[in-house]
């Protein structure tokens, strides 16, 4: 594979996702690539030309490009905040309604779990949904099984106690089918002008996603999150090392950064 064609390819996967592979990991990229033309058919059509006519392997690229590291209660301060001040405060606004919780960049799961298992903890009545653009991390935020590495002893661990009732002896966290169904699995490409986002959410994780993509794009997707899922008076969470990388040229005017302590969020006007 030349490097006209491996540009052609990476310039597909920006138009289509939004997403600009970091030069560390398109080495990795590449590598898969390689692999794949040796796996398949191509029909004497090269890479790119077949990504395009095959969504099927376009989804295997993107599922093999993009990073998904995460676990439970990753950043706790933010949860921290959820616990003793948001969701309390939205609980005795919702009452018997439901508060919608969305995690727009999921990765396998350990993200939407945590706030589930937090909101139930506080007797909050809650819909909770999950989206990312990556199916084999779909699949096993569906199945709900995972091993001890999801659990760090650096970060976290204030939290750890809401995982007691679904662990096993070696740690790992299984949960059952019926819980797992509490979680609406959805796959959505964040960059898609047309994609349909969840509605009227009082809660959207989106942390450890901008990473990824251009200013520009930054801007259109928050201007989207907000407009149309994003309920007013509701809260927006970014990864906290991302906050810097949100200045005004491209915050909606109707989303204003809020702070409590170190832990730095949005909420709509």
């Amino acid at each position: 594979m030349d490097q006209n064609e491996f540009s052609s390819i990476i310039d597909l996967i920006t138009s289509q996702t939004g997403i600009v592979p970091r030069e560390s990991h398109k080495t990795g990229i590449k590598n898969f690539i390689e692999k794949r033309i040796n796996e398949i058919d191509l029909g004497g059509l090269p890479y790119s030309a077949y990504l395009r006519l095959n969504k099927a392997e376009f989804d295997i690229l993107i599922n093999a490009a993009t990073v998904n590291e995460t676990y439970f209660f990753r950043e706790e301060a933010q949860f921290s905040l959820l616990k003793e001040k948001l969701f309390p405060e939205l609980h005795a606004k919702l009452g018997t309604n439901a508060l919608r919780i969305w995690s727009a960049a999921a990765s396998s799961g350990e993200e939407i779990y945590s706030l589930y298992l937090l909101a139930q903890s506080l007797g909050i009545k809650t819909e909770a949904f999950a989206s990312d653009i990556n199916t084999c991390v779909l699949e096993k935020c569906a199945k709900g099984q995972y091993s001890p590495a999801s659990l760090k002893k650096t970060d976290g661990t204030k939290f750890h106690y809401l995982l007691a009732n679904y662990q096993k002896v070696d740690n790992s966290v299984d949960f059952s089918p019926e819980f797992c169904k509490k979680i609406e699995k959805l796959q959505i490409n964040l960059s898609d002008e047309n994609a349909n986002f969840p509605k009227n959410q009082h809660i959207i994780f989106m942390r450890n996603v901008f990473i990824y993509f251009t200013t520009e794009m930054r801007r259109q997707i928050l201007e989207k999150i907000v407009n149309e899922s994003l309920c007013d008076g509701g809260y927006l969470f970014l990864s906290m090392s991302e906050i810097a990388s949100i200045d005004s040229s491209i915050l909606p005017k109707n989303l204003k950064k809020c702070s409590d302590g170190k832990v730095f969020y949005f909420q709509k006007k």
